[in-house]
């Protein structure tokens, strides 16, 4: 088992799925990329890799004089520094979280954030400098010593070398980056597609041709910048002109920057890593980005991991690989009897209508299935071949017996989401409301979910899981952190440890048990209290696995997939 204090790390996407919000390096083959949770990953030219920042708060910018000076800032103040051996943490002076940092030298560093921040390095120690605002900074850069810009909200300001100065704008719309290049050109852009240009004596609108949030801009000169926002958007500018570009990404774009113009990284949302060679944007992140919504396995060195748009992960005890379903509907769960009996559900959107569907793998392909309902299936659970179970929205249960499926009457309309069994004869399945119903081999009926409501009346909170080591031994999960067991009488409430909601529980006996939620939540049960696991992700989980040894894998959104570190 995995034990409650032990870190977990990334297996897909790689390097890593947090969120980057800002990317420096000193050469093509030593780039740093830094965004949430403390997140620092660097690349040698080759390849991406995690480091050890000993930090937990987001990170917000990176800079550096060298490969063995370099500069990260982030939330509560956080200033780490890289010595070209380890990153440790500096004394910042403030609490206020710091957006952008930018030097013209190793002595001459400057970083700004919230109500007005201000601070320069002076090669020993950070001090404050008077920025004459109150208001957020977001972004930094200069040209020297004694030319350099910040933005933020309704801020511009100018620093001569002795004090910074506002300067007008134009524009009340918040700004999050600047550049300027080695001549009198500077650029800002910010919401709403905002992109503003310094031709060195007034700041004034230039057409974007977006109206999306701008977040990084950079270029290698005043004629070939680069400027990244939301939904992967990225706009260039010519020299005459702004065009958009073909990025390929979906999610935020937060921070870009380039040692020419034909080797320009780009970084965002999810781990998004992009890479322009001059001709087109590509992506260096390896593997699906897909969510994933369901895991199962046969054993270790078989494991099935299924999500939005039909996709369908498997790993063969060394890497993760993407299989092809056949579909492009949402899977939702996966169960097999054996390694050559695999299942998956899903369908459309439960909430909005659609239909449902099953696949199955045969030990060579996937391939559908006729199940005799139009509802989208959302869990699935057997205890042999021919009998397995599926659940789904407006309280569809199918049963499959080995030749087909066949619908049963599950006695509510409420959503069914998760569906686990201790036999052929003791089947229990969670959903919407506080949802639990029950099978006995014979029939199905409600059955109370103790202080979250009763059964199929839908007044209490929404369970999303359920697992089992026995009969008398059973979790289940779902909104604001809720966890109930029963003890093969009643069901009743557990002290959780977290608000979060929890979308996933499964463990390997009654004292090693795991629940998994929104924002990278992992709980972990010892058989007497519930606690905390440091999971590395912010992403939410949707589900979690494992061998019987304890080989455990969590999934979730953006192709989150996690197994403890060693």
């Amino acid at each position: 088992m995995a034990p409650a204090g032990a870190g977990w790390g990334w297996q897909n996407p790689l390097p890593q799925g947090n969120g980057l919000r800002g990317v420096w390096g000193s050469s093509a083959t030593d780039v740093f990329a830094v965004g949430e949770l403390g997140t620092i990953v660097h690349y040698d030219g080759r390849a991406w890799s995690t480091m050890r920042s000993g930090a937990s708060d987001p990170l917000n910018g990176v800079w550096g004089s060298s490969a063995s000076d370099v500069f990260v800032v982030g939330e509560a103040g956080t200033i780490l520094h890289y010595d070209g051996g380890a990153w440790s943490p500096m004394s910042s002076g403030t609490a206020d979280s710091l957006n952008g940092i930018w030097g013209s030298s190793a002595s001459d560093v400057f970083a700004v954030g919230h109500t007005g921040t201000i601070l320069h390095y002076d090669g020993r120690a950070w001090t404050p400098m008077s920025s004459g605002t109150a208001n957020w900074l977001g972004g930094v850069r200069g040209r020297s010593a004694t030319d350099v810009w910040a933005v933020g909200t309704v801020a511009t300001l100018h620093y001569d070398g002795v004090t910074w100065s506002p300067i007008s704008n134009g524009t009340t719309i918040t700004l999050q980056g600047v550049w300027g290049g080695p001549g009198s050109d500077a650029f800002a852009v910010g919401y709403a597609g905002t992109i503003l240009h310094y031709a060195g004596d007034t700041w004034g609108p230039a057409g974007s041709g977006t109206t999306r949030w701008l977040f990084g801009i950079w270029g290698s000169s005043a004629s070939d910048v680069f400027v990244v926002g939301d939904s992967g958007t990225i706009v260039h500018y010519d020299g005459s002109a702004w065009s958009p570009m073909r990025s390929g990404a979906s999610d935020p774009l937060k921070g870009v920057w380039g040692t020419s113009a034909t080797d320009v990284f780009a970084v965002g949302d999810s781990g998004a890593i992009l890479h322009y060679d001059g001709r087109a944007w590509s992506t260096m992140v390896i593997g699906t980005t897909m969510t994933l919504r369901g895991i199962w396995g046969s054993s270790a060195a078989d494991i099935w991991a299924v999500g939005d748009s039909g996709t369908i992960a498997h790993r063969d005890g060394r890497i993760w690989r993407s299989i092809t379903s056949g579909t492009t509907m949402s899977l939702q769960g996966v169960w097999g009897s054996s390694a050559t009996d695999v299942f998956a559900v899903g369908g459309g959107d439960p909430f909005t209508g659609g239909r449902g569907i099953v696949l199955h793998y045969d030990g060579r392909v996937w391939s559908p299935m006729a199940i005799g309902t139009t509802a989208p299936l959302l869990g699935i659970w057997g205890s042999s071949a021919t009998d397995v179970w599926a659940v789904g929205a407006g309280g569809a249960i199918l049963h499959y017996d080995g030749r087909s499926w066949v619908p049963m009457i599950s006695g509510t309309t409420m959503s069914l989401q998760g569906v686990w069994g201790s036999s052929a004869t003791d089947i229990w399945a969670v959903g919407v409301g506080g949802t639990i119903v029950h099978y006995d081999g014979h029939t199905w009926s409600a059955r109370s979910t103790g202080p979250w409501g009763a059964g199929s009346s839908g007044t209490g909170r929404s369970l999303a899981g359920i697992w089992g080591s026995s009969a008398s031994n059973i979790f289940t999960v779902g909104v604001g952190g809720a966890i109930a067991h029963f003890d093969g009488g009643t069901w009743t409430h557990m002290v959780r440890g977290t608000w979060d909601h929890l979308l996933g529980v499964w463990g390997t006996s009654a004292t090693d048990v795991f629940a998994v939620g929104v924002a990278g939540t992992i709980m972990h049960y010892d058989g007497r209290v519930w606690s905390p696991m440091v999971s590395g992700a912010k992403t939410p989980l949707q589900g979690i696995w494992g061998s019987p040894a304890g080989d455990v894998f969590a999934v979730g959104e953006a192709g989150t997939i996690l197994h403890p570190s060693p």
